[in-house]
């Protein structure tokens, strides 16, 4: 066998590597390959690229996880090494080559790792593979996990004399039981969620005797007794209540019975840690403070008898008044990248009562180039004017309850019509649990809508859009809408901006004709529709990377259905508004179109009364190595969208949803990701008239790239 296809191998452990078995194994690779010795002895592992790094063995935990427990890493590829060797050190990442005692060090990590989880036996080594020709070396590590240990004694002591409800509530949440495999971490963990229990039921200055506590491992049953040793400490109540403003001169206007029904917390009531922590919440969310925070101060320790915690709440408020231009930049309800301007006036503390009082007149376009004739009926320019007077109540019969008022007259024109709207508006949020919020609205409104001559009508799509056609028979619409609309949504992210994991679930149920049909009694002729409208919109995100943040897969499901109901139901002049249907295409639906050209029939502007979408995004932080903060904050995605809107449910069917793919770019900001999205269709539901429904049966170029449409936008596009 030639010298220059010669591979040798070498084994690892835990000092660095056995010279004997290395010498017996040169010795036996040489003889095999006819080599000469000094081919063997002139290696110098620091020469060598790390190709791969491969794990065997491993069944409780998967490569990702171990890769995470080590320093060695595989060397980048091509581009990667092009960009940090050729243009910029800043750029890609430089090449990575063995170093045998960082190795080592892994190989103690990584058995140090499996041992706090419970394999004391665990024998792991590792065997390296080297390409003389290419220079390369292909690292496997062999992990032999053998028995794991579980918990087989579990004793907490100290937690004497506390309240049944309380050991209860300790149990039933705890992370670790009698049987458990065993995990160092989640030990730790139980600590942390015993004293969260302890300091908010009285404890507040409970804690861990570490020294006093065990973990034992006993090799007769090759299992551990945890012994958990905790400090209870005096119990208490809170005392008194003090507001402090860090302000010179202090806002007179601001009450401190205000500030105080704010509090979760009052005097008297048992010592709670999570009451201080919802209390502050609860203050910056009124918004008429720059910062609000609770100081404690326990009782001293020369007086023994003393159990109340004085509470020192600080604020800081914000101006009371603010008048500021605006100039308005990012996404419109589709996530549309939307540009404008305009001007703001807030009052906060409006009346007393830590009220805020705003107004704004506001303008956007997606067609600066007809500016200012973006109004004028005879052009397809998209844009919206509105003037908005609001006022938000923080407080409503509870300080879990906000409320707001709102009056806004407000011109959206579209592409085939022109809505003008004088709306009122009642809201009201609650919340629910810690992740959990209730909003409730109830919205009213004159609607002049004007239809532009230039919609054609599809006769030959009538029966599908029958849902629809009713808007194409009028050329100019009034009506009177009043709408309840209740959404419940469950947030269990992790960034409100880049989500890396967790989940977001929100449902909503709408229904329009109730008053009116009450007010018919005095206003027979009153135009209105009777019609209930559901959606949902679940989404999911998965760090494919544990918790490095690096690779994000993200999942979006979403849906509605609408109809008309009572005596609406069979009416063709009774519509249900512009403003409440459902619509595909665009930066946050199916990419692959432009907003709201994608449905069936003859006009997909005028939406649908069905919605079916998905979406599935791989979002990867490719320079998160440099770790920069300039560089590292660019992500590049790939995507796939399928969905659509129908008329009617029956519509509904696999060979009429349409499907885009495309890739994007995302720049993360402080004020969320600038996105950049390139989508081209994959399959076009309504490309069979000319039999090109698939992307394989058009042209690559000109009727698949050349007609692909780029999307910008403020954050993801879920």
């Amino acid at each position: 066998m030639k010298a220059e296809r010669a591979r040798t191998y070498r084994n690892l452990n835990r000092s660095g590597y056995l010279p004997v078995a290395v010498l017996c194994l040169s010795a036996l690779v040489m003889l095999s390959l006819h080599l000469p010795s000094r081919a063997v002895a002139q290696i110098n592992p620091a020469d060598y690229e790390i190709a791969s790094i491969r794990f065997e063995g491993n069944e409780s935990f998967s490569n990702n996880e171990l890769i995470q427990q080590i320093q060695t890493r595989e060397t980048p590829g091509f581009i990667n090494k092009f960009l940090h060797n050729s243009i910029s050190e800043r750029l890609g990442r430089k090449s990575e080559f063995l170093d045998e005692r960082m190795l080592a060090e892994d190989l103690d990590r990584l058995r140090q790792f499996y041992k706090d989880h419970g394999f004391q036996d665990v024998k792991i080594d590792s065997l390296l593979l080297f390409s003389e020709p290419e220079r390369i070396v292909d690292v496997s590590i062999r992990v032999d996990e053998g028995y794991r240990s579980v918990i087989d004694t579990l004793v907490y002591k100290g937690i004497v004399g506390v309240p049944p409800a309380v050991l209860e509530e300790i149990m039933s949440d705890s992370k670790i039981a009698v049987g458990d495999p065993f995990n160092k971490n989640l030990i730790e963990e139980d600590v942390r969620h015993v004293l969260q229990v302890l300091k908010n039921n009285g404890h507040g200055q409970a804690a861990f005797a570490r020294q006093n506590s065990s973990i034992t491992y006993y090799t007769s049953t090759r299992n551990f007794s945890v012994v958990l040793q905790f400090e209870l400490g005096k119990f208490h109540r809170f005392g008194e209540i003090t507001v402090q403003q860090e302000l010179d001169p202090i806002r007179e206007d601001i009450r401190e019975e205000d500030i105080l029904r704010q509090l979760d917390y009052a005097t008297g009531e048992d010592y709670s840690l999570d009451k201080i922590k919802t209390s502050e919440r609860n203050l910056n969310r009124i918004g008429i403070f720059d910062r609000a925070w609770i100081e404690t101060e326990f009782p001293d320790a020369a007086n023994p008898e003393s159990i109340h915690v004085k509470t020192h709440v600080k604020i800081r408020p914000r101006d009371k008044h603010e008048l500021a231009p605006e100039v308005l930049f990012g996404s419109d309800d589709n996530n549309n990248f939307t540009l404008g301007t305009g001007i703001g006036y807030t009052n906060r503390n409006f009346l007393s009562g830590a009220r805020t009082f705003t107004t704004h007149l506001r303008f956007r376009t997606r067609n600066f180039r007809d500016f200012p004739d973006v109004f004028n009926a005879n052009n397809n320019a998209i844009a919206n004017a509105d003037l908005t007077f609001e006022i938000i109540q923080p407080y409503i019969f509870s300080n879990k309850i906000r409320g707001s008022w709102s009056l806004s007259a407000i011109v959206d024109k579209q592409t085939f019509y022109i809505n003008r709207i004088l709306q009122n508006k009642f809201g009201f949020v609650s919340r629910f649990a810690e992740f959990t919020t209730g909003y409730l609205d109830w919205t009213t409104q004159l609607v002049s809508l004007e239809k532009k001559s230039s919609i054609v009508i599809d006769s030959t799509n009538l029966e599908v859009l029958r849902g629809l056609r009713d808007l194409e028979l009028q050329d100019s619409l009034q009506q009177f809408n009043s709408i309840l609309s209740f959404t419940i949504q469950r947030d269990m992210t992790d960034d409100i901006f880049s989500p890396s994991r967790g989940f977001f679930h929100s449902l909503t149920v709408e229904e329009s004709g109730l008053l009116p049909l009450i007010l018919q009694r005095w206003r027979p002729d009153l135009p209105f529709t009777q019609f209930y409208r559901t959606s949902f919109l679940l989404r999911w995100y998965l760090d494919l990377t544990g918790s490095r943040r690096f690779s994000i897969l993200a999942l979006k499901l979403k849906g509605g259905y609408e109809g008309k109901y009572g005596m609406s139901y069979s009416d063709s002049t009774r519509i249900i508004p512009q403003t409440h249907r459902f619509y595909a295409g665009g930066g946050g639906s199916v990419r692959g179109w432009r907003s709201r050209d994608l449905g069936i029939g003859g006009n997909p502007q005028l939406g649908g009364n069905v919605l079916a979408e998905g979406s599935l995004e791989l979002r990867t932080n490719v320079l998160q190595s440099l770790r920069d903060d300039f560089w590292d904050k660019l992500w590049t995605v790939l995507f796939i969208d399928v969905g659509n809107v129908w008329a009617e449910a029956r519509n509904l069917q696999v060979r009429t949803t349409a499907i885009a793919a495309g890739f994007g770019i995302r720049y993360d900001t402080f004020f969320g990701p600038f996105r950049i999205d390139y989508g081209i269709q994959i399959h076009d539901p309504r490309g069979s008239v000319s039999g090109k429904n698939w992307v394989t049966q058009r042209k690559f170029w000109s009727e698949t790239l050349r007609l692909g449409v780029l999307h910008f936008g403020i954050g993801h596009a879920f």
